[in-house]
């Protein structure tokens, strides 16, 4: 019996974290009527989240470039590391380490946020004014995430680049023009569209994960740290389980492109 109940749980809370992202995908005419409140929500996800994320790719892309450089140089082709980089970068670690930073950052908080309004009774005012709470509460911040988690990707992607393309300029000694010259091989249409959908499927995992254990929060602040903690725990678990998902239909996707020509 100790068994079963957590798995019901789980499968409780999977389906109405799916529902409620479907609700409000539903309610995609009310985004105009929720402008105002979805720039805010763009500016504390995005705006506020600009300097972490930079900063954390910025690393990533440094470490990234001298742990496959220190490889490439025992081969003699430290030039390699720029095509590496540029394909990793826009295929793998853009999209999943932002989405990282963004869960770490933004999830949490914003399951707290909508947590302290469930246990406070914020919400079932709401809904006794007749306010849909998932218009007023939930819309919002999805379609902030779903809009600023890409946008963010596409930032920390570029910077990770950068840090790369430092590294392997200070430490490896590969010149500019060689780094930018093997870059263009790195990546093809498909894997800058692949990397933007990994993006937009991540930050909507996120989202809703949060959003839903914010809207099934209890028993005041303990339940407002728990619902916290399992967003970053099931969002992150997610993300990783879809990367794998996605990278695999990648490799479908390209298979299927090359026998077509």
């Amino acid at each position: 019996m100790a068994l079963k109940l957590p798995l019901v749980s789980a499968v409780k809370g999977a389906g109405y974290t799916l529902v409620l992202l479907l609700e409000a995908l539903g309610m995609i005419g009310h985004w105009w009527r929720r402008r105002a409140a979805i720039l805010t929500q763009m500016h504390v996800i995005g705006t506020q989240s600009v300097p972490i994320t930079s900063f954390f790719m910025l690393l990533v892309g440094m470490v990234f470039a001298l742990q496959t450089g220190i490889e490439f140089a025992r081969f003699g082709q430290t030039n390699l590391v720029a095509l590496v980089i540029v394909s990793a970068m826009v295929r793998e670690l853009g999209p999943w380490m932002t989405a990282f930073v963004l869960i770490a950052r933004v999830g949490s908080s914003m399951a707290a946020e909508i947590g302290t309004m469930k246990v406070s009774e914020e919400i079932d005012a709401l809904e006794v004014m007749s306010v849909n709470p998932v218009s007023y509460v939930i819309v919002p911040r999805l379609a902030g995430y779903l809009i600023m988690g890409p946008a963010l990707t596409i930032l920390g992607t570029v910077v990770g680049i950068a840090g790369g393309a430092l590294v392997a300029r200070v430490q490896l000694g590969v010149t500019l023009d060689d780094f930018l010259r093997f870059a263009e091989r790195g990546a093809e249409p498909l894997d800058i569209y692949w990397g933007l959908l990994k993006a937009f499927v991540f930050s909507m995992l996120a989202a809703a994960v949060a959003c839903s254990n914010g809207m099934r929060a209890t028993a005041g602040a303990v339940g407002v740290g728990r619902a916290s903690r399992n967003t970053v725990v099931i969002a992150l678990t997610l993300t990783v389980f879809f990367n794998y998902l996605l990278t695999s239909f990648y490799r479908m996707a390209k298979s299927f492109i090359a026998g077509l020509s």
